[in-house]
């Protein structure tokens, strides 16, 4: 009884073994003007590098043992990477002048450590519009902003940002505008003299030789000396200047409210930084930086404790659309983000 128990067993193995091998095939199927190979048996590739290696694959092992890529079929799974950010990309196999390949497909990135990942482009150096919490995946917040969004991942209670001050916005901008306006590249009086009195030189050393070229010179200057005197800065439109005219104009407790911003604050001349007026702020945007406390934390540790996801797909299964379709299977297994955020410290 026992022999033929064994027996059914290595015969039923050998059936699955088998009928697996069978399951993976070169064969092409042609979709739209392509020949893909939904059927082919894929790889999973590792090309990370960097400090961060080693944490990566911890996440990446954790996932490489989703039966959807144990091994991959039709597609192929790239982990890339060379410092805390990386990325798992799914791309379809095609066939090609006899060779088979693959193109660009979806992925996920990750970015370990990097709470300004959850932010937009910033408004000024470290400042961002404060991101919108709009739901939650498998239980862990997501954030949108500017259009895409961000699921974190961390056991940290620190606030992952927290409010600026219209002071500390007003001093980041007076700042970037310093250094894209500075003093010495300001036309002023003094320069636009000196240029008129270096083309008037010209001038008179042309007439000595050149009458006539000397006069069409003459009436070029006439023209230049008007130009440049309305392109004079002057110390009322000096960007800088306006800015720090903006933060003068506060005492102590306006300056150490909440910024709120909108451009039709400065569409409408309310402000030339974009700061709303004080308790008008209905329909401005939140300004915002990454937690310091949160920096402090993350700065002294080379263990992954925070964790931020951008989920990058199309609607589809297949073509090329057969990893966008894997890529969802991969973000709906809530069993691998629960290992993931179980392996974050």
């Amino acid at each position: 009884m026992y022999r033929k128990a064994l027996a059914l067993i290595v015969l039923l193995t050998l059936s699955v073994t088998s009928y697996c091998q069978e399951h993976y095939s070169d064969e092409p199927v042609m979709i739209d003007e392509h020949y893909f190979l939904p059927n082919s048996r894929g790889e999973v590739k590792n090309m990370l590098s960097g400090p961060w290696k080693t944490e990566i694959e911890k996440i990446c092992s954790i996932i490489s043992a989703w039966k959807g890529i144990s091994p991959p079929k039709g597609f192929e799974a790239l982990f890339s990477g060379i410092s805390s950010s990386f990325e798992l990309t799914f791309a379809a196999y095609i066939k090609e002048d006899g060779q088979k390949m693959t193109l660009s497909g979806p992925s996920i990135t990750f970015s370990i450590n990097n709470p300004s990942d959850v932010f937009g482009m910033s408004v000024v150096d470290g400042i961002y519009i404060k991101p919108v919490e709009n739901g939650y995946f498998h239980g862990f917040p997501k954030f949108s902003a500017s259009r895409y969004e961000t699921v974190v991942l961390t056991k940290l209670d620190a606030p992952l940002f927290v409010p600026v001050t219209r002071e500390e916005y007003l001093k980041a901008m007076i700042a970037r505008a310093l250094k894209e306006y500075p003093e010495s590249e300001k036309l002023t009086d003094t320069k636009v003299s000196k240029e008129i009195e270096e083309m008037e030189r010209v001038y008179r050393q042309l007439l000595e030789v050149d009458k006539a070229a000397a006069e069409e010179v003459k009436k070029g200057i006439e023209e230049m000396k008007k130009e440049l005197k309305n392109m004079v800065t002057k110390d009322e439109d000096y960007y800088p200047a306006l800015l720090k005219k903006e933060l003068d104009k506060m005492d102590e407790q306006e300056r150490r409210l909440p910024a709120y911003y909108s451009l039709s604050a400065i569409d409408d001349k309310i402000s030339v930084s974009g700061l709303v007026r004080v308790n008008d702020n209905k329909n401005a945007d939140t300004l915002v930086k990454v937690n310091p406390a949160l920096v402090n934390i993350l700065g002294q540790t080379k263990s992954t404790r925070l964790l931020t996801i951008h989920f990058q797909q199309e609607p589809g299964e297949k073509g090329f659309r057969l990893a966008d379709s894997k890529i969802r299977e991969l973000m709906n297994n809530e069993l691998i983000w629960r290992k993931i955020y179980e392996s974050i410290k």
